[in-house]
């Protein structure tokens, strides 16, 4: 149809080509992905790398434009009666920036939750990925004193809580989507719906199976052979409860009282670990679970 197939154009006039993520692939697929950028472009040097990490003299500064080689990879470059390039317009950008000036914000400032955030990242790489080339972004999570870094290609995902924040660093939020077809509108708006304001954490809330007062039963211990699970009754008594001994960005959906005073973290709503008064032999209760997932006070 006349447009640009922008990558192989950016590697046919490369000076460098760059084999990133060279840790998630096999041997095998490292030669074949080679042998394809070799047939594009037989002069520029190929070099594999994991996570970016690359020497910056050698890729700045290296002099490395020859118009003779441009030429041979497409001899009409300099022609002046060339049609106009034409681009991909369904391929679009989109940047949420909390830290963006007031009238180009399109996010609220404030840090996130982490559950609603990923949650939100799974659900764009899963229903949008084959038309996501590319995410990538840097949060501010609520209960994390570090910045949770991600990146994804299409439905590949990697993120992690890496670095900290600096004592007077602005914690804001960026992502950056680079895709087809890309809703800016919804992206923002659902965005919003992940920071932790006492509206969203209410919604949240609000999607338990449980609330304080209701009677539970809770799995205290894994699969035993001889004993089977052990359940212990009680009450819950908060929801959404956080721990300053739980890991970064989490909260536990249950804080639980059992009747011998005792405390329990429910870390997961799920039936293998937590359901109601007397019914933990019912369906829901038998579903299968790896571990326990409560912590004792």
């Amino acid at each position: 149809e006349g447009v640009v197939n922008e990558a192989v154009a950016q590697a046919a006039f490369a000076d460098r080509l760059l084999l990133n993520k060279t840790d998630l692939v096999t041997e095998a697929d490292l030669a074949r992905i080679e042998a394809r950028l070799r047939g594009i472009n037989a002069f520029a040097p190929i070099r594999r790398c994991s996570r970016g990490d690359v020497s910056v003299d050698s890729v700045l500064n290296i002099h490395g434009f020859d118009l003779q080689r441009a030429l041979q990879t497409n001899p009409q470059l300099l022609n002046p009666e060339n049609a106009p390039t034409q681009h991909d317009k369904t391929v679009t950008s989109v940047s949420l920036d909390q830290g963006a000036p007031r009238h180009m914000r399109t996010v609220q400032k404030g840090d996130l939750d982490f559950e609603l955030a990923t949650d939100f990242l799974e659900y764009i790489a899963e229903s949008q990925g084959e038309d996501i080339y590319r995410m990538k972004g840097v949060l501010a999570v609520a209960h994390s004193q570090q910045k949770y870094i991600y990146h994804a290609v299409h439905m590949t995902f990697s993120g992690g809580f890496e670095e900290a924040w600096q004592p007077g660093e602005p914690r804001e939020s960026k992502m950056v989507f680079i895709g087809k077809g890309l809703d800016e509108q919804f992206l923002a708006s659902t965005f919003n719906n992940c920071l932790a304001t006492p509206e969203n954490l209410t919604r949240k809330a609000s999607t338990l199976r449980f609330k304080p007062g209701d009677a539970v039963e809770c799995r205290t211990t894994g699969f035993d052979a001889e004993e089977g699970e052990r359940w212990a009754a009680g009450t819950v008594v908060e929801v959404l409860h956080r721990a300053d001994d739980m890991a970064p960005g989490e909260v536990a959906p249950y804080r639980v009282r059992l009747e011998d005073g005792s405390e329990l973290t429910v870390l997961t709503d799920e039936g293998s670990e937590i359901v109601g008064a007397n019914s933990h032999g019912d369906e829901d209760g038998e579903e299968a679970g790896e571990g326990c997932e409560a912590q004792a006070a």
